[in-house]
């Protein structure tokens, strides 16, 4: 820059002798000697940001002179005190257009040289150069931009408005990315990559500016807020990469780029080749050029083994293999991963590990990749175990190739043969049927424990609408969601969403029957764990029995089910009666209810005996029945009843 410093003094001692009341003028004098002094001998430039700079944003050499003399008052105040001087008011020390024009040698009346400092030009366009002000053209301030000034003095800080945006992205080797690699080193401007949720995406993206030994950074626009102009921080984000000489990867742009065509253009304008992630379908309109699309897949199984590995001791891995194959299952991103791995060493330093454990790293990646539906289904953190199951031996054996199924169906279908042609799902789905209290609630979250997942209850209240449409708007959001996530989704009453379709008599039943029918069509396609549960099976519709991968039926528990249900309920009581000690073989011979029921009965009677200040007695109990059979609507034989016990009529 030694060069232009001394050109820039030059001219500016040609515009002040021009200038008949700056003749003599002591301060204009004393500066300029100053600046002669120190600038006037021009030198070889060894290494120039400034010509650097214009290399990477395609500067002309006017440009770059017009640039030059903007970012001078920001080099030396000096210059800031001549241009003062020069344009005669105090409070400007930024130069004008028009001296901007004259110090480069060029005349208020060249329109070539004007329209360098038109919107349309490189410096404004990237963001390089401010015009401010709201004066004719020739009488506006020229500005450089603090981030391209701190670029010039070796400072390469991101804009401020920028850094809270900008991600850290591993890359991903794929023959997608050498592809997209070899399209972008042919000269095309924008490469496309589709990623659905839970798709490496932006891995794929870094991996294609990695196949070129390209530097990349990557925004994701998610994360603005709210009243952000996401086309003004693209341009941002379009500059950055010019000044850094990296590729742009962009993503989180999708909710704006379907009807804000500026952000493509930016992008598309910019001096370095950008990879846009999104879940779109671009239109052939919405960029000049021609891009290639290509679409992204999840990390393999061996891949995420392979990350999970490199921070893991094998001795650990070895010593929790179940609790490995869990956390080689969770579908995460790799940005998630390393997410997860950091949060992880922060946990395992907090509870006094040395080591990052299997167990930490599984539940903190088990939550990370299980946040994005809270507002739409109850997020349960599973307690019950299977062992909490008090089921019959028919049950827990379909429970059990349930869970064998969810744990091997990613390793299976990887083969490509199993899961056949067309464009089903490659999800799991079970039906749950049996009366309430069957223990059906309980056992989709004992499966989602087992299978070190989280268990997500879809709120039914937020999904059906009275509106035609929007109820399979809700869901296709919920699935789709879920569908990028590691969790269990579970469905409570759904025969509410999946009934049996019906004559057609009116509009009314046509619209709720292509309801019910695109939601059977929606769960075939889904890609991940779902259960369903219902007391009412006959009210599902019989066209969603094929789609089901597992039909369980929870029968009401036989008399030594209801003896264990009652054994491990009386457990959990703090204190019994041993003068008035449950009969548990009388109980669970003549009370004829399910485990739900056994359930509010010891609650009951629980509560009854604290108020009488007592331990549970089988006086409770029998109380505690006798109320939670007029619940039900059942009667109580009493003339069968011994002294003590009333016998209890089924129904």
């Amino acid at each position: 820059m030694k060069n232009r410093l001394a050109r820039l003094v030059a001219a500016l001692a040609l515009a002040v002798e021009h200038r008949p009341h700056l003749a003599g003028h002591a301060d204009a004098t004393a500066v300029l000697a100053l600046l002669a002094d120190e600038h006037g001998a021009a030198e070889p430039a060894a290494d120039d940001p400034l010509a650097r700079l214009a290399v990477l944003f395609d500067l002309s050499e006017l440009d770059t002179e017009l640039f030059f003399v903007a970012a001078a008052a920001d080099l030396d105040v000096r210059f800031g005190a001549l241009y003062s001087l020069v344009l005669g008011n105090s409070q400007r020390q930024r130069p004008s257009a028009g001296l901007a024009l004259e110090l480069c040698g060029y005349g208020s009346l060249s329109a070539g040289a004007r329209h360098r400092l038109s919107p349309a030009g490189p410096l404004r366009s990237q963001r390089l150069l401010l015009v401010e002000g709201t004066e004719p053209m020739l009488w506006r301030s020229l500005a450089v931009p603090e981030r391209v000034i701190g670029q010039l003095l070796g400072d390469d800080s991101p804009d401020p408005e920028l850094a809270a945006l900008l991600l850290e992205v591993p890359g991903r080797d794929t023959p997608e990315a050498q592809r997209l690699g070899r399209a972008l080193l042919a000269g095309s401007r924008v490469g496309h990559v589709k990623s659905r949720p839970g798709t490496a995406g932006l891995a794929l993206a870094r991996g294609t500016f990695d196949a070129l030994g390209l530097p990349s950074i990557a925004v994701d626009l998610s994360r603005r807020r709210a009243t952000d102009d996401a086309v003004h921080l693209t341009g941002l984000a379009v500059r950055e990469a010019g000044l850094r000489g990296a590729g742009l990867i962009l993503t989180g742009a999708d909710d704006v780029i379907a009807h804000e065509r500026a952000l493509l253009a930016t992008v598309e304008r910019g001096p370095m080749p950008a990879v846009v992630v999104d879940a779109l379908d671009w239109e052939a309109s919405w960029l000049t050029g021609a891009p290639l699309h290509v679409e992204a897949s999840e990390l393999a199984r061996e891949e995420r083994a392979a990350i999970w590995a490199g921070v893991l001791d094998p001795a650990a891995i070895a010593q929790d293999a179940s609790g490995w194959g869990d956390l080689v299952g969770l579908r995460l991103t790799p940005q998630e991963m390393l997410a997860s791995i950091s949060a992880a060493s922060v946990v395992a330093a907090a509870d006094g590990q040395a080591e990052v454990s299997v167990a930490v790293l599984r539940d903190v990646a088990r939550r990370q990749g299980s946040t994005s539906l809270q507002g739409t289904a109850l997020r349960v953190a599973p307690r019950a175990t299977l062992k909490d199951l008090e089921l019959t031996d028919t049950t827990r054996a379909a429970i059990d190739e349930l869970i064998a199924w969810a744990r091997h169906r990613e390793a299976l279908l990887a083969e490509g043969s199993l899961a056949g042609k067309g464009s089903k799902g490659r999800g799991l789905t079970a039906l749950f049927a049996g009366s309430s209290g069957t223990g059906k609630t309980l056992a989709a979250e004992a499966v989602a424990g087992e299978l070190g997942l989280d268990l997500y209850t879809v709120e039914l209240a937020t999904i059906i609408d009275k509106y035609i449409g929007e109820t399979e708007k809700n869901l296709e959001r919920v699935i789709r969601e879920a569908e990028s996530l590691n969790v269990v989704l579970f469905f409570d009453e759904a025969d509410a969403l999946f009934g049996s379709r019906s004559e057609v008599k009116d509009a009314r039943d046509r619209y709720a029957n292509q309801e019910v029918s695109y939601l059977l069509q929606r769960i075939e396609r889904f890609d991940g764990i779902a259960v369903l549960a219902t007391n009412l099976r006959g009210n599902i519709d019989p066209a969603f029995s094929r789609r089901l991968h597992h039909v369980i039926t929870f029968l009401d528990p036989d008399a030594p089910t209801r003896r264990r249900l009652w054994a491990a309920h009386l457990e959990a009581v703090s204190a019994l009666d041993v003068a008035d000690e449950p009969d548990l073989d009388w109980l669970a011979g003549h009370v004829e209810v399910t485990g739900g029921s056994i359930r509010n009965i010891v609650m009951a009677s629980a509560f009854a005996a604290a108020s009488q200040d007592s331990a549970v007695g089988m006086r409770h109990l029998v109380a505690a029945v006798q109320r939670e059979y007029q619940k039900l609507g059942r009667r109580m034989d009493r003339d069968k009843s011994p002294q003590r016990i009333p016998v209890i009529a089924p129904q």
